[in-house]
C-alpha cells in the first residue's frame, strides 16, 4: 500500500539536548564550532571555499537552491509491477531532506512492449502510476528539494535477450558488447547471458515509443514533477541509436550522426511542444562511449549543441555502456569532468556530470566553470546528509562511498533493494524515523 499522506509533528528538544556553539577563530575569520558534549545539537558556519557549491542557479524557468543533485540511480526498490512502494518514498524523502537542491528519480521505463532488464524499477507506462509519482513528487518537495524524473524508452541491446512476449528491440541487429575483464568484484559476473541480437525496430515503432516518451513525461508533469531527464547514456536505446557502432542504419534514423541523433531530438521537441516551453526536459548522455567505432567526443559535443537546439533545459554528461563499465563506474574521481568542460564550453544551458565524492573538488569543478552542477550518486547513497554536513562546515564528517558496488550488485543481481556496508539504513528507509515523510513547517499536504 502506498504511504498515506504522512504528517508528524517536529519532534522537541529535550532537556538534554541544548543547542551551544562556541567560537575559535582562524585565518578565515570567525566559525563556529560545535561543543564537544554528547547530544548537543550543532551550529557550523560553512567553509568558505564551499559556498559556491550552495549558490542559486535556474535550470529553464526552475530555481535550485544549490548546485547538488541526486543523480538518477537504479535502487530497486519497486514492486513487480513498477509502482511506488513505501520504501521508495522513504528513500527518496531522506535523500531529498539531506540538502540537496535537485533530486532525479531514477530510471524509469514508458513501456513494457520490449525486452527490459528486470529489477524491481519504476515504471510510468499507464496512468495506474499516477498516485505513487504524485505521492514521490510531494515528498521530494517536502524534503526541500525539486523533483525531475529521468525517463528511457527501453533497454535496447543490453535488455541482453528476447522475453516471453517482449522481443529484443534495437536501433539494428547488433547483440550488446559486454565488457568481462577488468571489473571490480562485485561487478564480475552481473550480466551471465550470452547477448541475443536484437530485433531492428521499424519506423513505426520508433515513432510509437517517442510517443511513450511523451505521455510518460505528461503523467510525470501531472504527477507534480518539475522536469524530466530522457535517459540517453550508458548503452541503453537511445544511445544504441546515438552510437555509431550500434546504429548500422540507413534511413531517417540512421547513417549520418544528424540522422542517428533524430529520435533524441523528436522525443525532445515533442514534449516540449505537448507539454510546453517551461517544463523542464534535460538530457543524459555519454560523451564517450570507450568502444570500438563508439561515440568520441567530437561529434558528443556537436551533438550536445543540436540537443540545445531542439529545446533541452541542461545536459548531464556521463560516459560509457556495458561493454566499458569501467568508465560508467571509474575507480577514481573527476574521470567525466574534463568532457563536460568541453561540452559546456559549446553550449548556454546548465551542464551537469557525475563521479565526485570530495566537496572540494566539486567547489573546484564548479568555481572553473567545468560544471555548473553535480549529480552525486553512490556518495548519496552512503551518506545522504552529505549536502547539509558540508553547508554546516563539516565536511570531515562525511560518510564516504567505498566503491564496493554491494549497492550495484545487490539492485541488478539479486533484485533487492540496493545496501550499502557504510550506511546500513540504505534499503531500510521506512523503518527510520528520520526518513517518514512529512512537510515542513508551513507547507501544505
Amino acid at each position: 500500500m502506498l504511504l498515506n499522506v504522512v504528517v508528524m509533528s517536529h519532534v522537541k528538544a529535550t532537556e538534554n539536548t541544548i543547542s551551544r556553539c562556541v567560537v575559535s577563530r582562524d585565518e578565515q575569520g570567525e566559525k563556529v564550532v560545535p561543543a564537544k558534549e554528547k547530544g548537543f545539537l550543532r551550529r557550523e558556519i560553512m567553509l568558505p571555499q564551499h559556498k559556491i557549491i550552495f549558490e542559486p542557479i535556474n535550470i529553464g524557468k526552475i530555481q535550485l537552491d544549490n548546485r547538488i543533485v541526486l543523480a538518477p540511480t537504479h535502487v530497486g526498490m519497486g514492486d513487480e509491477k513498477g509502482m511506488v512502494t513505501d520504501q521508495y518514498l522513504c528513500y527518496y524523502y531522506t535523500r531529498a531532506s539531506g540538502g540537496v537542491g535537485l533530486v532525479i528519480v531514477e530510471i524509469t521505463g514508458v513501456t513494457g512492449r520490449y525486452a527490459f532488464i528486470a529489477g524491481r524499477g519504476l515504471g510510468a507506462a499507464s496512468d495506474r502510476s499516477i498516485p505513487g509519482l504524485r505521492d514521490l513528487a510531494r515528498v521530494i518537495h517536502w524534503g526541500g528539494a525539486k523533483a525531475f524524473i529521468q525517463l528511457a524508452p527501453g533497454h535496447g541491446a543490453q535488455a541482453m535477450r528476447h522475453h516471453k512476449q517482449r522481443p529484443l528491440g534495437g536501433p539494428s541487429d547488433v547483440s550488446a558488447l559486454v565488457q568481462k575483464d577488468g571489473l571490480p568484484k562485485n561487478l564480475k559476473g552481473i550480466i551471465k547471458e550470452a547477448p541475443e541480437r536484437p530485433h531492428p525496430l521499424d519506423v513505426q515503432e520508433i515513432k510509437g515509443l517517442g510517443g511513450e516518451m511523451v505521455r510518460a513525461a505528461g503523467r510525470a508533469k501531472g504527477a507534480g514533477f518539475d522536469g524530466i531527464e530522457i535517459h540517453g547514456a550508458h548503452g541503453y536505446l537511445l544511445c544504441q541509436f546515438t552510437s555509431p557502432y550500434y546504429n548500422r542504419r540507413n534511413d531517417d534514423y540512421g547513417g549520418s550522426p544528424e540522422r542517428r541523433w533524430r529520435f533524441s531530438l523528436e522525443i525532445i521537441r515533442d514534449i516540449k511542444e505537448t507539454l510546453g516551453q517551461n517544463f523542464v526536459v534535460g538530457y543524459r548522455f555519454s560523451a564517450r562511449e570507450w568502444i570500438p567505432d563508439g561515440l568520441d567526443l567530437p561529434e558528443s559535443i556537436e551533438m550536445a549543441k543540436a540537443l540545445e537546439g531542439a529545446g533541452a533545459d541542461y545536459l548531464s554528461v556521463s560516459q560509457g555502456c556495458y561493454g566499458s563499465a569501467t568508465h560508467v563506474f571509474p575507480a577514481g574521481e573527476g574521470a567525466m569532468t574534463e568532457d563536460a568542460a568541453a561540452i559546456r564550453k559549446a553550449v548556454s544551458i546548465p551542464v551537469m556530470c557525475p563521479n565526485f565524492q570530495s566537496p572540494d573538488k566539486v567547489a573546484d569543478a564548479i568555481s572553473n566553470g567545468s560544471v555548473d552542477l553535480v549529480a552525486l550518486s553512490r556518495p548519496l547513497l552512503a551518506d545522504p546528509l552529505w549536502a547539509r554536513k558540508v553547508k554546516e562546515g563539516r565536511p570531515e564528517e562525511i560518510q564516504h562511498c567505498k566503491r564496493c558496488y554491494q549497492c550495484i550488485r545487490a539492485a541488478i543481481v539479486d533484485h533487492v533493494p540496493a545496501r550499502c556496508p557504510v550506511n546500513p539504513k540504505l534499503g531500510f528507509e521506512r523503518f527510520d524515523p528520520q526518513g517518514l515523510p512529512r512537510p515542513a513547517i508551513g507547507q501544505g499536504v
